[in-house]
């Protein structure tokens, strides 16, 4: 792994995205630094995907090339970069005027401690072990070989990945993915960093990918037993050993979490999919706060860059959640809300079957 390489990706995939999630964090008034730093992390990377895909698939659709791609994608996101720090700022100052007496924080025990290193070292072996080691898949040819077309010669989706003839963006397989178009999304940043597409899913990728699920998951382990640390320990413990001891077939969420996470059907399965049941949760009181509202339209979107099982397993979730909820709660104007965060899934699947 080259030095330049680390600190590009670690810019682009923890240090941006966190930017850009303080707008979240402000907006929902988040408190607590851990908890602010999660959310900032996975909201961002959330708002990030949801931008790449309103980018994309219109620059697809116009055969535009990636290296203009790649240049209003660094305008987009320096533009939310600048509002969020802005807004982080902002938020600082008034908190700087207050005298905050809160702060009664969770005492750590040392058992406390003891899992939470635990957990800690179980999630860094499994995202370093993949990273370094496990490099083999038998669904990834055509995916590195569109991300090395478009960054070799800067068109997204006009070859043959097979026979390297030329070709438009709506035919054959190639039509699916212009509707998630997450290997052009590895391609710009790829093309930004300098990094080999290859190189950059293989070795790069699944590292800080694994732990921003783990992220996610903690986040979750904290909402389910309500903020207990030493119990949100134990529960990732859980997570980790079921993912190692969870290979029994390559379409498990294990193997797609340890072994092909640099796809998008991977990214959406493990980081997706959970994401939309943790704003579930959010919103599922009757007192539910309706800032949280605005993320399942985000997350709907971002969900269509991944993968066509984000397109349609998206309205599914929101489908049946959104009956649920209203069955229990009887309130239409929320229902509406959340079967709305489903338009634009169906737009994109109504382009790919037509």
């Amino acid at each position: 792994m080259k030095g330049s390489d680390v600190l590009y990706l670690s810019c682009a995939l923890l240090f941006v995205p966190v930017l850009i999630g303080s707008f979240w964090v402000h907006l929902l008034q988040l408190e607590g630094t851990v908890n602010r730093f999660l959310h900032a992390w996975v909201l961002g990377f959330t708002t990030m995907l949801a931008v790449a895909q309103l980018l994309l698939v219109p620059m697809v659709a116009l055969q535009r090339t990636l290296y203009e791609a790649v240049m209003l994608w660094k305008i987009l996101l320096e533009v939310l970069s600048v509002i969020s720090l802005i807004l982080l700022c902002g938020r600082e100052i008034q908190k700087s005027g207050k005298r905050d007496d809160r702060g009664k924080r969770q005492k750590m025990t040392a058992w406390t401690a003891v899992i939470g290193i635990a957990a800690a070292v179980l999630i860094l072996l499994q995202a370093y072990i993949p990273a370094r080691y496990q490099h083999s898949d038998d669904d990834d040819a055509r995916f590195i070989a569109e991300e090395v077309s478009a960054v070799v010669h800067g068109s997204m989706y006009r070859e043959d990945t097979i026979t390297a003839d030329f070709m438009y963006w709506d035919t054959g397989e190639v039509r699916k993915d212009l509707t998630s178009p997450w290997t052009m999304f590895v391609a710009m940043m790829a093309y930004d960093g300098g990094i080999a597409p290859a190189v950059l899913s293989h070795a790069y990728l699944p590292f800080f990918l694994i732990l921003l699920c783990y992220a996610l998951y903690t986040l979750i382990g904290q909402k389910l037993f309500d903020g207990d640390w030493e119990k949100t320990g134990v529960f990732l413990i859980l997570l980790s050993v079921i993912y190692l001891w969870g290979y029994t077939s390559t379409h498990t969420l294990a193997s797609m979490i340890l072994l092909r996470i640099w796809q998008g059907k991977a990214v959406c399965a493990g980081f997706m999919i959970p994401l939309f049941f943790y704003l579930f949760y959010r919103v599922m009181r009757p007192d539910y706060e309706k800032r949280w509202l605005p993320l399942f339209y985000v997350a709907a979107v971002g969900a269509c860059l991944l993968s066509g099982v984000g397109i349609i397993t998206t309205p599914i979730l929101l489908g049946i959640y959104g009956f649920v909820d209203f069955c229990c709660h009887r309130d239409w104007k929320k229902t509406l809300m959340i079967f709305l965060a489903a338009v634009p899934c169906g737009m994109y699947l109504l382009y790919y079957l037509r």
